[in-house]
């Protein structure tokens, strides 16, 4: 592979500021460092059929106690250091700070710290207080010492019961009164262990009358609402990240009992309420900022079909749109429907404050604006020095361009005649002004309107040569480079294949700026879109000095449209971004430890820092950092997350 650039930060591009976010969809992979892909594919392609259960991913996990250390610090009292004499016979231990993991979890946990099973034979909980027998006092001392280590961000506190404390037997539960709700939690989280799948960061929830845990647990149709709100409390405890989650086949009748589906999941993107009894499209607003104080602002992807409001709508006249509407006046952030693209009516992240069911409302973008995104800062130099070379002899002296395409470089004109829509053109005199673009239009290669096979393949020009006739025929132009503010790009490495070859390190420039046609005086818009390879030893453009080779060139005209959308500017509530936001953003990480980094913090809900932490403690295995999590995110302290 040739590299000509620095190749600490080689991997894909991400154009911020001005894409939409990328979703990642009910279908195929997530799409975790990319914030300008989206997905569209269908949903049950990620979660399996309605009525299907994923298998148990957990049932062979390590219990390690996970990553990140522990104070090691030892809280004996001076009482207690007074019982180290006998070692016979069982002893009581009193357990505190426990109370933010189960039971299970707990005992695996000390079963990891102190090295062995430590073989509790007993376990009675009075309030916050564990009480635990254990077969002598050596294994109580062990425990002692672990006085002050951190489970499920909290530190536990240890010690010796010299009188221990005497429970009933005769049906009195763990905490003197029942052990239904340790029970239940426990059983819960084994639910959600056998539903959830974290490369996608999905949680299937269909069907669950037909489990066995909640058979098992005898709820009845009165309790539906609390057990919904107890798995989606504990799910947003173990798994902060989920971007997607099924409720199909549920019989439900109303959604009070996920009502706070936007406070626990804020970044829910895709979600199914498919084969349900919602009757009426009011039960839809508990979600939507119409009934929510925290409504799904993210959401892109939702399906309702099954349901009988959904099925009543659509046989009504011009049912179609109407349901759309209906759906759009709660969700105006989604792009899809019942599996079917729907045109967004806001960008995600801009829902409606409470109250305000005007969609269409002007908004915000979600995120601060920024003019242009470079992979480094040695893209960055090349591709600036590249851009001012290239602009100032296309202007002056075109034929001066020869030397830097690739002998077998290629070459496509894209004509857009639509009129643009934006707020700006609506007033700007360039904008209105009548352009004429039939010079452009005999070379024009827009796959939109080209329909014939054979034009397609004549306006596709190849070879340096015609690539040097063309250009020459099109109408002189003055960009103006001088003037940064009216031009924007964005540059990142990527590698592509070559036939009976390695593959090639080439870097991909998107440039969107403006020129002014000689003659005419129009004022044109442009987006441009070059493919850079290293200059090859002896070739012409090393021999002018050029580091890079043009093999591809596609130019896109339309009328002016501005540049304001690329100004830098604040999005809706957003902080300037922290050189720690983003794990990734270190270049001493090779390009595979960038995209792992970005993939885990958005799965797990780890801050940067705790990002690193993880993925280092487990030796850069990604798969493993993420099998082990749920263990291991009961030993981190609160502010280890976002």
């Amino acid at each position: 592979m040739s590299h000509f650039w620095n190749q600490n930060s080689r991997g894909r591009g991400r154009g911020r500021g001005r894409g939409g976010g990328g979703g990642g969809g009910f279908g195929g992979g997530s799409n975790g460092s990319d914030g300008n892909r989206g997905n569209n594919n269908p949903l049950f392609s990620r979660l399996g059929a309605p009525n299907g259960q994923q298998g148990d991913q957990n049932a062979n996990r390590s219990s390690t106690g996970g990553f990140g250390g522990h104070p090691q610090g030892n809280s004996v009292s001076f009482a207690d250091s007074r019982m180290v004499g006998n070692t016979g016979g069982s002893a009581q231990v009193s357990i505190k700070g426990w109370r933010g993991g189960t039971e299970d979890s707990l005992k695996k946990f000390l079963d990891n710290k102190v090295g062995h099973p430590v073989n509790i034979m007993d376990i009675h909980c009075r309030g916050e207080i564990m009480y635990i027998t254990v077969p002598d006092t050596n294994i109580a001392h062990e425990l002692l010492n672990l006085s002050g280590i951190r489970f499920a961000g909290d530190k536990l506190s240890f010690q010796l019961k010299t009188h221990p404390v005497k429970f009933g037997t005769a049906g009195a539960g763990r905490d003197g009164v029942s052990n239904d709700s340790s029970k239940l939690k426990d059983r819960l989280i084994a639910l959600l262990q056998t539903r959830v799948d974290m490369q996608s960061n999905s949680l299937d929830l269909s069907a669950l009358g037909q489990d066995n845990i909640i058979i098992s647990l005898g709820t009845d149709s009165q309790q539906e609402d609390k057990m919904f709100k107890a798995i989606l409390t504990i799910a947003s405890q173990i798994y902060p990240g989920l971007i997607t989650i099924s409720f199909a086949n549920n019989g439900l009748r109303s959604l009070s009992g996920i009502a706070d589906l936007g406070k626990s999941f804020p970044n829910i993107r895709n979600l199914s309420l498919m084969n349900n009894m919602l009757s009426d499209f009011g039960t839809l607003d508990c979600l939507s900022s119409r009934g929510s104080t925290v409504p799904l602002k993210n959401l892109e992807e939702l399906i309702l079909v099954g349901n009988p409001m959904t099925e009543n709508e659509l046989r009504q006249p011009n049912g179609g749109a109407s349901y759309v509407e209906k759906v759009q006046q709660r969700f105006p952030t989604i792009k899809m429907l019942d599996m079917n693209p729907v045109t967004p009516l806001a960008q995600p992240g801009t829902a409606p404050a409470a109250g305000n069911s005007d969609a269409t409302a002007a908004q915000q973008l979600p995120f601060a604006t920024e003019q242009s995104f470079v992979e480094n800062q040695e893209i960055g130099e090349l591709v600036n020095t590249f851009l001012a070379g290239f602009f100032g002899l296309y202007d002056s002296n075109r034929s001066g361009l020869a030397d830097i395409y690739d002998h077998s470089a290629q070459f496509s004109l894209v004509v857009d005649t639509t009129h643009p829509t934006s707020t700006f053109a609506q007033t700007s005199p360039d904008s209105q002004k009548h352009v004429d673009f039939s010079v452009y239009i005999r070379q024009s290669r827009n796959l939109t309107r080209v329909k014939y096979a054979q034009k397609r393949i004549s306006t596709l020009v190849v070879g340096r040569t015609s690539i040097m006739q063309t250009l020459a025929q099109l109408p002189g132009t003055a960009h103006p480079i001088q003037d940064a503010q009216r031009f924007s790009y964005d540059a990142w490495q990527t590698d592509v294949p070559v036939t009976g070859g390695p593959s090639q390190t080439v870097a991909v420039v998107v440039v969107h700026g403006e020129f002014v046609e000689q003659g005419s005086n129009n004022l044109i818009s442009f987006d441009r879109v070059f493919a850079l390879a290293p200059s090859p030893p002896g070739s012409p453009a090393a021999a002018v000095g050029s580091p890079c080779i043009i093999t591809n060139d596609q130019l896109t005209i339309r009328r002016y449209n501005g540049f304001e959308n690329w100004v830098p500017s604040a999005g809706a509530g957003a902080a300037a971004p922290t050189a720690t936001a983003d794990p990734a953003v270190n270049y001493s990480l090779t390009p595979e430890q960038q995209e792992m980094a970005r993939a885990l913090q958005e799965q797990t809900g780890l801050n940067a820092e705790w990002t690193l932490k993880c993925l280092e403690s487990y030796g850069w295995n990604f798969q493993q950092a993420i099998s082990e999590f749920p263990q291991a995110r009961i030993t981190l302290p609160p502010d280890a997350f976002q």
